[in-house]
């Protein structure tokens, strides 16, 4: 059920949010108009479903995953401020957190939480789901009791070619490393390469430079952006840096992890006890230099996007129910609170 609200205007662009619903003051997928030149948004409308947490983007298509005991993931056709859902279907796992649309194949990618699992789908050139052609049940540890008795898959990233796909289980460690391969009509994943992380870190996003030759991984658990360089075709750990001011000792909850537009900037989100956004510079050589650590004037900082030209940057900050929205210096990356803000209620995943 789609409901509208409002009318854009001509400079805006369309941002849409995913929210979870369970608490009562969050009705779903929520549709703005942001004004590319003020940072204004006005609401338009909304989608009403369950726990839409994580979305992914291709035209007028939007991915949602349902993120509920039962999983299940949505597809949605926006046009016109109206949403129609076109298909949904079972992701076969529990709590299903992360979508990512294929590049090269027409294909989407789950990752289950809860349950471990990585699911693939073929896409039809109308936007909806075909089938699932392929399903992965990870399995796996680590020494943090609380959080590593099993695996968690977390999310799955394509680089910017499409050709590698990176998924982060962080139950066990580590970052596993696929290609999507055609058998006949159908799709399948086939591994190419792993990245093993520091036990305890507890791999949750990862940033692909463009040229696909760096790896940033964010470790929640650990508060932590971890930079790996491939050498020969092997992934070298070469600078583990924090995502906390010097001296914080609180809970870590690292949440995610983005390049600037321009790709000369780092920024990760920390959502524990720090409620910041760190942002760093990027050299030469991939390394990172730490810059800032921001307070992101809220509570539990999920996802965080950049405005179409990098000129904002907006975090959703989830238990405080609103989305702080960033002025964003070009030249040095630097971020100043624009003190303008989305009241939503428990907002997940912003995009555009």
């Amino acid at each position: 059920m789609s409901f509208i609200l409002k009318s854009g205007s001509a400079q805006s662009v369309p941002l849409f949010v995913g929210t979870y619903t369970h608490k009562g003051n969050s009705e779903g997928v929520y549709h703005y108009q942001f004004d590319v030149s003020s940072g204004k948004v006005k609401m338009q409308s909304f989608f009403k479903t369950d726990n839409p947490s994580f979305l992914a983007r291709s035209a007028q298509y939007i991915y949602a995953v349902n993120e509920d005991e039962s999983g299940k993931v949505s597809v949605l056709k926006f046009s016109n401020s109206q949403f129609d859902m076109l298909n949904q279907l079972s992701t076969e796992g529990m709590h299903p957190c992360h979508v990512a649309i294929g590049i090269k194949e027409p294909v989407l990618v789950v990752s289950n939480y809860s349950s471990g699992s990585l699911v693939l789908y073929s896409l039809n050139a109308d936007g909806s789901i075909h089938k699932k052609e392929d399903f992965i049940q990870f399995e796996g540890t680590g020494p943090d009791v609380s959080r590593q008795k099993g695996s968690h898959v977390h999310s799955a990233f394509f680089n910017i070619a499409g050709d590698r796909l990176y998924v982060s289980d962080l139950g066990s460690d580590r970052v596993v490393e696929y290609t999507i391969v055609t058998k006949g009509t159908d799709y399948a994943f086939q591994q190419v390469g792993e990245i093993k992380l520091k036990g305890g870190s507890g791999p949750r996003h990862v940033a692909i430079s463009a040229d696909a030759n760096t790896i940033y991984v964010l470790a929640e658990l650990t508060g932590e952006v971890a930079v790996y360089l491939n050498s020969n075709g092997q992934w070298e750990i070469h600078q583990t840096l924090p995502i906390y001011a010097k001296g914080f000792t609180g809970e870590q909850g690292g949440a995610d992890v983005k390049i600037s537009p321009d790709g000369k900037y780092l920024y990760a989100t920390n959502r524990g006890e720090a409620n910041v956004i760190v942002h760093y510079k990027i050299l030469k050589n991939g390394l990172l230099e730490q810059k800032n650590v921001y307070s992101v004037a809220g509570k539990s900082p999920r996802n965080f996007n950049f405005s179409p030209d990098g000129k904002f940057l907006l975090v959703t900050n989830q238990q405080s129910d609103e989305i702080v929205i960033f002025n964003r210096d070009s030249k040095t990356g630097t971020l100043t609170d624009s003190k303008k803000r989305i009241a939503v209620g428990q907002p997940v995943c912003v995009i555009f």
